[in-house]
């Protein structure tokens, strides 16, 4: 398993997205990360949301990334679901280089793991990740043909962490759980609901229950054991 550390610059990825939104954003969750691209949970200032909402040049969406208001969080800052692609709508690759972008899709058959949250820079974001060495290249490889410029800033073997409850959980579970805590599901009173988290999530609200569910469990269990 090898550990990657990696940074996407902004201003080559946004075209005439609001790059202020991003720089002045905190990224709570990586939600997804694979072949078609990533969905981070952002904070944002309610003042800079105003800011920029009331610039209508600025908060114009592009091809490749996409934002979508999920409401206050408890702290009072606005949620927002960033929906980033590495290709843009209807975008298509060059001939030559489909047969060898085919190898991309492979990935989604080895899970490449979030590890932390990503970063975001006045230059750019900021990806860690691990994965089988062979995913490392391909989605190094992936990205290039795809045309995303990416600065490699660490490449080596993984090191596990000291691990934690959290970190025992299936990826399904602790992303489920994650997002219901930051949403707000376990405030009083509660702010958001499994209908909520299975639209975000793009999930079944029973399939969603379930991992909730089985997430709490294996926590307690974990605690009370």
């Amino acid at each position: 398993m090898q550990e990657l550390i990696f940074e996407i610059p902004i201003s080559r990825i946004t075209d005439d997205f609001p790059i202020k939104l991003l720089q002045r954003s905190k990224v709570l969750h990586m939600l997804r990360f694979d072949t078609k691209g990533y969905v981070f949970i952002c904070t944002l200032s309610i003042e800079h949301w105003n800011e920029l909402r009331d610039s209508p040049m600025e908060m114009k969406l592009t091809r490749k990334i996409s934002v979508k208001n999920l409401g206050k969080e408890k702290s009072g800052s606005i949620l927002l679901q960033v929906t980033g692609r590495w290709l843009g709508r209807g975008e298509k690759l060059d001939p030559r280089q489909k047969k060898a972008f085919e190898f991309f899709k492979s990935m989604e058959r080895s899970p490449i793991y979030g590890l932390d949250t990503p970063e975001i820079t006045d230059r750019g974001i900021v990806f860690k990740v691990a994965a089988e060495a062979d995913r490392i290249s391909q989605l190094l490889n992936g990205l290039r043909l795809a045309n995303v410029p990416v600065t490699v800033e660490k490449l080596g073997r993984f090191r596990a962490r000291n691990e934690s409850v959290l970190d025992t959980l299936t990826i399904q579970q602790s992303r489920v759980l994650r997002l219901a805590h930051i949403m707000g599901y376990y405030d009083i009173p509660r702010k958001t609901s499994t209908s909520d988290l299975a639209q975000v999530l793009v999930m079944q609200k029973a399939t969603v229950g379930e991992h909730l569910r089985r997430a709490e469990k294996h926590v307690f269990d974990k605690i009370f054991s």
